[in-house]
């Protein structure tokens, strides 16, 4: 008999073999399909509790990064606020240094103002100092002598430290020499002599001190000047003058 002929059989007779093991197999399967079930569900409780987990990070980490924003935000408003109140103080900076640069300008101005004025004032005193000791002199060279010495002797008082003072004093003695009053002419010469030892006059002054003393008979003083004004000024024409006339 052929096995294809009788399949049901086969089936049946193997189940009845296979029946006695049945069971036991079934129940091995089951205890291992509810340790996998038990498993599946520790797996589940765990990934349930992963997830808690992470959603609860997730969460802490939101929050930080909420924390995190909100005071860089404050930290920009600050730092803006700061940055505006630099500005002002900035702009009011800028608004100070023109104000003072604008003063500045101004008492520039002024001084410049000044300046030119104290220059004009002195340009004009110089003139007027200048006109003062021609108008002496010119009384002097025309020979009016009271006059010259008493412009001389204005221009003097009123102007001790003018550069043409030096002149001036000369001058007023060659004034007294020219009315022939000896002993106000020594006086002025001695006076020039004193005050100007450097003075440009001190040559010429010597040699008419010298002259004076010689027409006062008052020789020794005169041969004392006069060696003095060979000694001062040896090249000087009144030194030559002086010498020819203390050889006489």
């Amino acid at each position: 008999m052929s096995i294809k002929k009788y399949p049901f059989v086969v089936v049946v007779c193997s189940f009845g073999l296979l029946s006695t093991g049945c069971s036991s197999i079934t129940l091995l399967r089951t205890k291992e399909l509810k340790q996998v079930e038990y498993h599946v569900d520790s797996l589940k409780t765990e990934l349930s509790s992963l997830q808690r987990v992470l959603f609860k990070e997730q969460q802490n980490q939101s929050e930080l990064l909420r924390l995190i924003r909100a005071d860089q935000q404050v930290r920009f408003d600050e730092l803006g606020q700061k940055i505006s109140s630099l500005e002002g103080g900035l702009s009011e900076s800028k608004y100070k240094l023109s104000q003072i640069d604008k003063k500045t300008q101004e008492i520039q101005e002024r001084w410049e103002a000044k300046a030119q004025a104290d220059s004009t004032a002195r340009t004009q005193k110089t003139m007027e100092i200048d006109k003062l000791f021609q108008i002496a002199y010119g009384d002097f060279t025309a020979g009016r002598f009271d006059l010259a010495s008493n412009g001389f002797a204005d221009f003097i008082k009123q102007f001790p430290d003018a550069p043409s003072a030096d002149d001036a004093t000369y001058w007023y003695a060659e004034c007294w020499y020219g009315k022939k009053e000896t002993d106000k002419a020594e006086a002025g010469y001695a006076d020039y002599l004193r005050k100007y030892r450097e003075g440009k006059k001190v040559c010429q002054a010597l040699y008419k001190l010298g002259l004076v003393y010689e027409a006062k008979k008052h020789l020794e003083k005169r041969k004392m000047v006069w060696q003095k004004l060979i000694a001062a000024c040896p090249e000087a024409e009144e030194a030559k003058a002086a010498k020819s006339r203390l050889g006489k």
